[in-house]
């Protein structure tokens, strides 16, 4: 599986980045608040989880 993961990570993170594009969009477009809240806890955790803050600037390093 690893061995996948490596071969298609380009491909893994295309999804995964037209995925929040499409949900982005929905959630955008729905009248309700709950789901706006759900999802900005969603995209908190994806950006936990990037090496680039949404600034711009690379995870880890001083201002």
């Amino acid at each position: 599986m690893f061995e996948w993961l490596q071969n298609n990570w380009n491909d893994v993170l295309a999804i995964i980045g037209g995925a929040v594009l499409i949900v982005s969009t929905i959630v955008k477009l729905t009248a309700t608040d709950k789901d706006d809240t759900v999802w900005a806890k969603v995209l908190k955790v994806l950006s936990a989880l990037s090496l680039v803050n949404p600034d711009g600037s690379v995870a880890g390093k001083g201002r």
